[in-house]
């Protein structure tokens, strides 16, 4: 089989980026995933995502306003129903001057500071017992996580090939592919492969760090509904001690879990149990103790893995020596949001070398390889 061009990988940014490319016009695609459509292994599944402006990198803050402003308005009017559902969100912790810093010079978005009394009067569930200021989020939304996948697979239909494998790439004349379904030839790759990226590409291996993430879905007394339920982030002092969480949305239980990032590495063929393991919820439930009021009863569990570089920062560009192969990696923990930018980004990148939005070209070097740290 050959293709003008394949891309690696069916998760958000995967998908996202081939409905790009077929959007501008590449009729010979195929998007290559190893397991089938929706599966659990990766960190593109499950009911729902946040998005927001606040970051504590002002690159991120400028995009999303790119991002909430045209891109996501844009999906929703092609798949007909909404896809962000507005939702407040709140950001606090011994860790917020993070935030607050990176908003200080942005002050056109949406978000306001306020007292905790001032927090806890509008957001009864929660305490604040360490955080006397707390960011509230105007432009937050819980994103429908699982629907903007389906979306997005339903635009490209049989151009996805699922339970096809990569074994290995080979870059000569063409690119060569050797498959589980078969050799497949392409002029151009995208590797949008998530924890498996530096398997495939394995100069990448000090740069990405597969991470597990263990999400427990929790009842509580109040009102757990979009709307009545902010989307929220908890800034601890350091990276792991940072927990977020969302509103009900359709499974039962308001989601919560750490964000767990660190040098460990775990492995992406993991076994995935069915039930939260008992560290991780006597870990979530002493931060419902401390932090939220009256009680949350364990509900649900889920699982992702991270892919992250150690900044957290996204890696979008050329695999060094070879103009015709494009990587999009380190998306885990804050990626799903993007993804309407990501993908269109990595489809131009891989067309044309370059992408038409000004307000990526100007960060463009902080994406690149040669930014990526290593652990």
């Amino acid at each position: 089989m050959r293709y003008d061009v394949v891309v690696l990988g069916a998760g958000i940014n995967g998908l996202a980026t081939a409905y790009s490319l077929k959007k501008q016009g590449v009729g010979s695609l195929a998007v290559l995933e190893q397991f089938q459509l929706g599966h659990g292994q990766g960190s593109s599944h499950g009911r729902s995502r946040i998005t927001r402006s606040t970051y504590s990198t002002p690159k991120y803050v400028e995009l999303m306003q790119l991002v909430h402003g045209r891109l996501w308005p844009a999906w929703e009017e092609v798949a007909g129903q909404p896809l962000l559902h507005k939702n407040p969100g709140i950001f606090f912790g011994p860790g917020l001057s993070r935030y607050q810093e990176s908003l200080r010079d942005l002050p056109e978005v949406n978000v306001e500071e306020v007292a905790a009394e001032e927090a806890r009067r509008r957001f009864p569930p929660f305490l604040f017992p360490d955080s006397p200021r707390v960011l509230v989020d105007h432009t937050c939304a819980v994103v429908a996580a699982d629907r903007t996948m389906r979306f997005l697979a339903s635009q490209l239909g049989d151009q996805v090939l699922e339970n096809c494998q990569v074994q290995s790439i080979e870059q000569a004349s063409q690119i060569f592919l050797d498959t589980s379904r078969g050799p497949i030839e392409c002029e151009r790759l995208v590797i949008t492969a998530g924890p498996w990226t530096s398997r495939l590409i394995p100069g990448l291996k000090p740069n990405l760090r597969p991470a597990h993430q263990d999400v427990g879905y929790f009842e509580i007394e109040a009102s757990s509904r979009v709307g009545d339920f902010p989307v929220w982030v908890y800034a601890g002092e350091q990276a792991d001690d940072s927990f977020y969480g969302l509103p009900e949305f359709e499974r039962p239980g308001v989601k919560l879990a750490r964000h767990r990032t660190g040098p460990h590495g775990d492995d992406p063929d993991r076994k995935i149990g069915t039930v939260l393991p008992e560290d991780a919820a006597r870990d979530l439930e002493a931060f419902v103790a401390q932090q939220w009021s009256g009680s949350a009863r364990l509900v649900g569990y889920d699982a992702c893995i991270y892919t992250n570089t150690s900044n957290e920062d996204f890696i979008l560009d050329h695999l060094p020596g070879d103009e015709r192969i494009v990587v999009g990696a380190g998306f885990s923990g804050h990626g799903f949001k993007f993804a309407p930018l990501t993908g269109q980004v990595l489809a131009e990148m891989a067309i044309y070398g370059r992408t038409s939005f000004p307000e990526f070209e100007r960060h463009r070097a902080a994406f690149g390889f040669a930014s990526a740290t290593c652990w």
